[in-house]
């Protein structure tokens, strides 16, 4: 008996959560493409928008999983609540924290394939997105991808390897980091390449720091290293900028290695380490959302006006998204550990809910 209603349960909830987060990936998707829309030129045209917002259908899916996770469940076990079919369960003795469990275990099915679609799929296509879009926008070929941004320089083409991003008080810049300029003659001969620590925009001019060329010509190649050179270049930082992916955006691998290179240096670490934390903390949040929700779904059973306590879950969703983002902004502001910040409050919640369910079991 038990077995068979966690199985009804748990598709209950899987319809649920597939329905909403398939309405709101949608609707998503449309108010990006009429916000992008704006930035259609002469160059940048309609058809590229909808490829890059294409390639962005990933990233947004992840990224609103855990409130479609909450509305899908309320939706899915609270059709059942309006029905009386929770009545029923309660009545054959099952507790309402076994039947929160079942609900949460059908959504937990969908969480896996969420976390595959945020770790291996949207990373990349967010990479192509954001360097494709400029590309288009400035007239000027650049790539995105796991070895940083590519782009073409004149006669030259530019890796920068490791765009990395700190923050001062919540404030966000970007250092450019391992950078590898391939120079090329008229010809399209390698004529050499340079390879500098890091490059530096004073407002005016690039300074390339701890640089290393190696020179080809018809007698062999030479080797020439100096501690600071000028960089002669039409790119500005701000266009650097834009190309660089968010570290909210990157694959858990790679925030993995990103920190171990910070960690090695003795840079700031502080925005990597939030995301990797948001990263990691994501099942615990879909859980802490989902079981929140219940306590609404079961008093609606009992009043028979689901839509107001649904409405109310509801709320309770969209408060916790703002706490939660609160706590992730004060933490990077005021360096408070980013495991305090980022876990504390999906976990306060998941205790809440349980404790919640117990006492009305």
């Amino acid at each position: 008996m038990v077995k068979l209603v966690d199985r009804y349960l748990g598709k209950a909830s899987i319809q649920g959560v597939l329905l909403v987060w398939l309405g709101l990936t949608v609707l998503f998707v449309l108010f990006s493409l009429l916000q992008e829309m704006r930035s259609v030129q002469n160059q940048y045209t309609a058809g590229d928008v909808f490829w890059v917002i294409m390639l962005t259908i990933p990233r947004m899916a992840y990224q609103i999983f855990p409130v479609a996770a909450l509305l899908g469940a309320l939706l899915g076990v609270g059709g059942l609540a309006a029905s009386n079919e929770l009545v029923v369960f309660r009545t054959s003795g099952v507790s309402r924290l076994r039947l929160s469990a079942a609900a949460l275990a059908g959504v937990l099915l969908l969480t896996v394939p969420a976390i595959i679609i945020g770790e291996w799929v949207a990373p990349p296509a967010e990479h192509q997105a954001r360097a494709f879009r400029l590309s288009e926008i400035v007239g000027r070929a650049i790539i995105g991808g796991p070895r940083g941004v590519w782009m073409r320089d004149g006669a030259d083409i530019v890796n920068i390897q490791l765009p990395l991003l700190s923050a001062n008080r919540g404030e966000q810049s970007v250092a450019f980091n391992d950078v590898v300029i391939y120079s090329f003659t008229d010809q399209v001969d390698l004529k050499s390449i340079t390879r500098a620590a890091s490059a530096v925009h004073s407002g005016e001019n690039w300074t390339l720091n701890d640089v290393s060329e190696v020179s080809f010509t018809r007698d062999g190649a030479s080797v020439h290293k100096v501690a600071q050179r000028g960089w002669a270049t039409e790119v500005k930082p701000e266009l650097l900028d834009f190309a660089v992916t968010r570290p909210q955006h990157l694959s858990l691998r790679s925030l993995v290695g990103y920190l171990a290179y910070l960690k090695e240096n003795g840079l700031d670490d502080t925005v990597y380490r939030a995301a990797l934390w948001e990263r990691l903390v994501f099942p615990l949040t879909v859980i802490a959302l989902v079981l929140a929700g219940m306590p609404f779904v079961f008093g609606s059973a009992r009043s028979h006006n689901a839509g107001v306590h649904l409405f109310f879950g509801m709320i309770l969703g969209g408060v916790f998204m703002v706490i939660d983002r609160m706590a992730e902004n004060f933490g990077e502001a005021y360096a408070v550990p980013a495991v305090l910040s980022h876990v504390l409050p999906s976990l306060i919640l998941a205790i809440a809910a349980i404790v919640a369910l117990r006492r009305t079991a």
